[in-house]
């Protein structure tokens, strides 16, 4: 049978091991909580919400895609998330019947099917921003990962859209 002094000390190393355990556990979360986390937000000028608001990490894509006025055919716009957490405007594709002088930018193709593709732009942009066209004209939609979201769906015509990268605390986020 063990002596009384050998429980006594078995139990404060039971009880060391789990404010040990708990002081890490605590520590963890406590770090978890207020690292910061990084949102794409679509937004308007005149909203204090945005309607959209998306988790993002480096490398992430989106685009927006939209008919444009003067040639009336579509016109995408593709950005990427840096590894600092900035807009990175990487190319632009669009079909265009080259009305007036035409394209002169080195990194400017046409194929064949008379899609331009305007490459190696790469200018950051935060906040990306333009006017909300009507959805019968414009027709403005929002390309992220697998889904096309349309924004006529969040925005009225006429409004002043941003994409803009957000950091917020996880901690707010949760409370």
């Amino acid at each position: 049978m063990d002596a009384p002094w050998a429980l006594n000390m078995m139990k404060r190393k039971q009880m060391k091991r789990g404010l040990i355990f708990s002081g890490i556990a605590m520590a963890v979360v406590v770090f978890w909580a207020f690292w910061p986390v990084y949102r794409l937000e679509v937004s308007s000028l005149g909203r204090s919400k945005a309607p959209l608001s998306l988790p993002i990490s480096s490398g992430d894509q989106f685009s927006v895609r939209f008919l444009h006025s003067y040639d009336r055919a579509f016109f995408q716009e593709n950005y990427e998330i840096d590894s600092h957490h900035r807009i990175l405007l990487k190319d632009m594709v669009f079909k265009s019947h080259l009305n007036g002088g035409g394209f002169a930018y080195p990194h400017f193709h046409l194929r064949p099917d008379g899609v331009g593709e305007l490459k190696e732009i790469n200018e950051w942009r935060n906040p990306v921003e333009f006017m909300m066209g009507s959805k019968d004209l414009a027709n403005h939609t929002f390309l992220w990962k697998e889904d096309r979201i349309e924004l006529s769906h969040f925005f009225r015509c006429g409004e002043i859209i941003q994409i803009r990268v957000v950091k917020k605390m996880r901690m707010k986020e949760i409370l």
